[in-house]
Order: C-alpha cells, then sequence, then structure tokens
C-alpha cells in the first residue's frame, strides 16, 4: 500500500523515543497496539479523514490532531501529501519543541 503522508526525520525521531519507552515500560504487545493505532491516525490524516485542526495562526498550513498521549502536528498544503513533523507527548514542551521545527 502506497502511504499518502510523510514523515519528516523530526517525527521518524519522536517514534523511535516512543517505541523505546513503550517498549521499556509497557511491553510488546502494549507497543504493537500503540504503534499500530499512531499508524492508523496517519493513514487517516493522509486520506484527509480528520478534522483539520489549525494550530498557529503564524504557521497557517501547520494542523494538529491527536492520538491517546501524543499530539501529531502536520504541514498540509493543496495538492501534497500532508507531512508530519512531529508526535509530542503532551507532557512535553510543545511549542518548543514544534519552534526548533518550523525555523
Amino acid at each position: 500500500m502506497e502511504l499518502s503522508y510523510k514523515l519528516s526525520l523530526d517525527a521518524e525521531q519522536d517514534l523511535q523515543e516512543i517505541a523505546r519507552y513503550t517498549l521499556n515500560n509497557w511491553g510488546k504487545n502494549l507497543f504493537y497496539q500503540y504503534r499500530d493505532g499512531l499508524k492508523k491516525r496517519f493513514i487517516e490524516i493522509g486520506k484527509h479523514q480528520v478534522i483539520k485542526k489549525s494550530f498557529s495562526k503564524r504557521f497557517p498550513e501547520l494542523y494538529v490532531t491527536k492520538y491517546r498521549y501524543h499530539f501529531i502536528f502536520y504541514l498540509f498544503e493543496k495538492n501534497t501529501e500532508p507531512l508530519i513533523i512531529g508526535v509530542i507527548h503532551e507532557q512535553r514542551d510543545i511549542v518548543q519543541r514544534l519552534s526548533e521545527r518550523l525555523n
């Protein structure tokens, strides 16, 4: 199946961090459940099946959705695949992490 979204290097690193943490703290079963849930949400983003919520007036092309404990940030411009730029835990400093990725 062809992906209908792209992952930035930052988002890939976020996913690796989530995988390590989940495996170390919650085990394989929860890791697989969480991974599959995130992937399903990514596909929904790519198919425009999530309600687009703008995150910032400064960056009108930046949208956010949530999967359980993580906010998923993505850039969407007409006629392009959404680019997921971050999968950030709700307890992290979201603004700081995003500002590093958008500048």
